[in-house]
This record gives structure tokens, sequence and C-alpha cells, in this order.
């Protein structure tokens, strides 16, 4: 289970480094953009809480 979740953590920095890299600058994209990196940064709190 360890070494899932170490994957995992792995796998969500690695797509929050993609998101901040690929920041779109329209509006209904931002909303999508957003969304997506605040699931992310949720779930990264929650390995941080273990």
């Amino acid at each position: 289970m360890v070494r899932v979740d170490n994957q995992r953590y792995q796998e969500l920095l690695k797509k929050k480094k993609d998101l901040e890299d690929n920041r779109p600058h329209e509006i209904d994209e931002m909303r999508r953009w957003k969304h997506s990196m605040s699931k992310i940064l949720e779930e990264l709190e929650l390995f941080r809480k273990f």
C-alpha cells in the first residue's frame, strides 16, 4: 500500500508541475485549470497529513 501511495503522490506532483507549466490565458480554460489544480492540491494535502 505504501508503494501505491508513493506512486500516486509522484503522479500528483507531476500533474501539478504540468499544470503550472501550461497555465492557460482564456477565462473558460482558466476555470478548468483552477478546478484541476485545486483537486490536485487537495489530494496532495491529504498525503501531507499522514
